[in-house]
This record gives structure tokens, sequence and C-alpha cells, in this order.
């Protein structure tokens, strides 16, 4: 019946868009060549299934958006084919049909993107549903855009001065709290200094589960650590980000525990940190092809870098040592949960599938990434290597005392993986894209993926 609904409720705004200002419509159709496995109806899926499920862009779209000089607010529902037909088969295309026979079955978790924002010289605040991205690296250990969508409030705030400016950024997530019947709430804030030259600041999230944050909590100018509550998972960053012209420098030291002598605390060591750098070697415009992708409506934290397009190469080299993110209990650890309401997948229940707030590879990680992008306001393209090294733990086992692997190294024996990707999009208007990628994965079997397709964009 729901599913009756939507698309009743497609047609008629499709029909309506045609008299109504601020409407808009998309289709994008993908076809692919994979040798993705088809599970049957008892597979659970896994993070990494959510990551790919993602990659492919919604068949349709439709929705509604009001905009100012200073402000935004837009409503977007997103038809894609649903979870369990992706993991059933169906991933040849992400036409939405049924995973057991070829009629029309579409994913009702929708919206995906639902936001309002406003920003003037000195602030800039947003709320609603969409991605999420801390610092100028393609990924980060605070968050990441890899997850489908956070709820969030996000306060931007600066203040000019002489010699640069002072920055705060306040952000506020819920998680679903029907997955565990209890709250689970992730807030976090950041201070620092740039100018031309630089950025430096400090970061603190404190991850909330059981229990609904208090104003002591939610107080944008405390300091998490001189809490002391129960149920708190309180981190800390340090992250610094250099301009010298053509050569781009950003790193961040990420902090879950840290063991000193005489603490009271019995959990070991867990850190995660990058380090990384891009160079320019042509400038370039920034691509302006039609909003189709879920990842076009990212809030990104503000860096130091200019957002331009062009000839660039880009390196960066991550670890996460086995027990970051970790609890001994599940609302305590550091993922955002993600229900889904397929159709025939896990028993044909409801699929809760774990995604992290920050680091999407998780603890016991290391990672080198190298890429190659061309970006122009009708080109953007990327060629990505990703070489990735996994410890044998992971953030479901036992989190608890004796802690038997060492708190930096990775928790032999390890596994080795490694993902070739291509992208290419281009916009000959601004209203369509043809779209073309590859991925390789190199690893206990040879993986692969191939897309091409052909999207659309109609605002009225």
């Amino acid at each position: 019946m729901k599913r009756l609904f939507l698309i009743l409720m497609f047609l008629i705004v499709t029909v309506f868009a045609f008299s109504g200002p601020g409407f808009f419509i998309s289709f994008f159709p993908v076809l692919s060549l994979n040798n993705l496995p088809a599970h049957d109806r008892d597979y659970r899926p896994t993070m990494y299934d959510m990551y790919d499920y993602f990659t492919y862009p919604a068949f349709a779209t439709f929705g509604i958006e009001l905009s100012g000089p200073s402000y935004r607010a837009l409503l977007r529902f997103d038809f894609r084919q649903d979870l369990s037909a992706y993991l059933r088969g169906k991933g040849w295309s992400n036409l939405p049909l049924d995973p057991n026979k070829n009629s029309l079955y579409i994913d009702t978790d929708l919206p995906r993107v639902g936001l309002a924002e406003y920003e003037n010289s000195l602030i800039r605040l947003s709320a609603g549903k969409r991605k999420l991205h801390f610092g100028p690296a393609t990924y980060n250990f605070v968050l990441s855009e890899t997850v489908p969508y956070f709820e969030h409030l996000w306060f931007d705030l600066n203040t000019e001065v002489s010699y640069g400016r002072y920055f705060y950024n306040f952000f506020l997530i819920s998680s679903d709290r029907s997955v565990y019947n209890s709250p689970k709430t992730l807030i976090g804030h950041s201070f620092g200094f740039s100018n031309e030259l630089l950025r430096l600041g400090l970061v603190e999230t404190n991850l909330i589960s059981k229990t609904f944050p208090d104003l002591r909590d939610l107080s944008p100018f405390t300091i998490f650590h001189n809490n002391y509550a129960r149920n708190s998972n309180v981190n800390a960053g340090i992250f610094l980000e250099l301009d010298l012209d053509r050569f781009d420098l950003y790193g961040l030291l990420y902090a879950d525990d840290i063991l000193i002598p005489g603490d009271r605390t019995k959990n070991p060591t867990s850190l995660g940190w990058y380090a990384g750098g891009t160079y320019t070697f042509i400038d370039g415009g920034n691509y302006s092809g039609p909003l189709l992708w879920d990842s076009q409506f990212t809030l990104r934290e503000k860096t130091v870098f200019e957002n331009s397009g062009g000839l660039k190469l880009k390196y960066e080299h991550y670890h996460s040592t086995p027990y970051l993110y970790n609890r001994d209990f599940e609302e305590g650890k550091y993922t955002n949960p993600i229900r889904f309401n397929a159709g025939d997948i896990e028993g044909g229940q409801y699929v809760v599938v774990n995604g992290f707030y920050g680091f999407p590879y998780g603890p016991d990680v290391t990672l080198d990434l190298l890429a190659l992008s061309y970006e122009t306001e009708k080109v953007l393209t990327e060629i990505r290597l990703e070489y990735l090294r996994s410890g044998v733990y992971k953030i479901d086992n036992y989190y608890g005392e004796p802690f038997e692997y060492d708190w930096y190294r990775l928790a032999e024996p390890i596994t080795r993986k490694a993902l070739l990707s291509f992208n290419l999009h281009y916009s000959p208007d601004g209203r369509q894209e043809f779209l073309f990628s590859s991925l390789l994965s190199f690893g206990e079997k040879l993986g692969f993926n191939f897309k091409a397709g052909y999207g659309r964009f109609f605002s009225f």
C-alpha cells in the first residue's frame, strides 16, 4: 500500500510540476555489467553492500526547492531500486524492479534529502537530512559522506581579525532510535584559526547512547571530556591544513582513548589519523552538471582550500588502530545504523545496516589512496587506486579485558585488497549527464562492475 501511495504521489506531483514554480524532476537509468553475487533471502547485508548499493543513482527523483540569496529549502524524493532487489540479482541496472519478478517495486525509505539552510558572511545554519563531511580529505574519522544521510543540525560561526579569522562549528546528529528502542546522538564541535595559508583547529565529539542529551551535553561551548557522564563516548582530535600555492597539505589525528599511567579507564589507546596532499597541475572550473546524485547535496566543512577544478593528483594515507570506535555495548559503538524497509532479504524483515559516522572502513585498517582527477564545467572524471590492509579485529568483535591485540599495529592475520575505479561524468548543458564508471576489486577473488547511464533533469 505504501509503495502504491508513493507511485501515485509521484504521478500527481509530476503533472503538478508543470504549473508550479520550484519543482523539479529527473530520470537516470543505468545499466551495469558486473559479477555481483546473487544472495538468497536469508542473507544479512553488510556496510560494504550498502556503500556499493548507493554507487547507483536513483532511477527517478522529484521534489521542490525554495531558495533566495542567503537561504535554501529543499525536499527531494528518490525512487530507487529496493536494497533486496539489488542484493538478489537485479544489480544489472538501477531499475526499480521486484526482486523475484520483473514488475515495479520501489524502495520506500525516502526522502533521503530534505534540508533548510541559511548562510551569510558570519554564520551558516543547516537542518534536516543530507550527507555531511568534515575536512578536505576523501574520508575523515569524524564525519564522512559515505553513509546515505545524517539527520542533523549544523551551525558555523566565524569572525574576522586583522591577521585571519577564528571559526567555530557545532553539529548534532540523531540516529534512528527505533533500531535499539533507545536514542543515539552524536554531538560535535570544533574551534580554530585560519588565514590564507593555514587552518589549525581542535575537534571534539560526544556519542551519547541509551539516553537523550541534556542541556549540559547540548551546550555549544562546553568541554565534553569534563562532563564525566555515563553512556558517553567522547573523542577529540587536532587537524591542520596548509595551502602552499599549487600544493595542498592536510592531516588529522583523532583519539578515541589514550591510556596513561594512573588513569581510571582500562580501555586501550585507540587512534585514527590521516595525512595527505593534492597537487594542482592545471587550473579549471567546477563541474556544473545536473543535481542527480545525493552527494551533490553534501554539506561540507569549510576548509582553507578553494573549491576549484582542474587537473589534480592526490595521495592520502589513513590508519585506524584495532580498538578505535569500539565499546562493550552495541549502542556505544561509533556507528550510525540505517534501517531499510527491504522487501525480500534477511527473512523479509526490516534490515539494519551499520555504517560508520567517520572512517568508512572502520577500525584496524591501513589505507593508501592515490587519485588523478580532471574537472571542468562540463567534465568530471577521476581514476583512483585504494590499497587496503585490514586486521582481523572488527567492530562487532568482543571488546573488553583482556585486550589481546597490540593497540597500534593491525591485528594479524592481515588481509589485503586493492580497488581500482574510474568515473566519468559529462554534462553538455547542465541539464543532462552521461555516466560511465568502472570498478575492479583485487582481493580473494576478482570483482568487477561497469556502469553506463544517462540522466536528465527538469525544473519548472
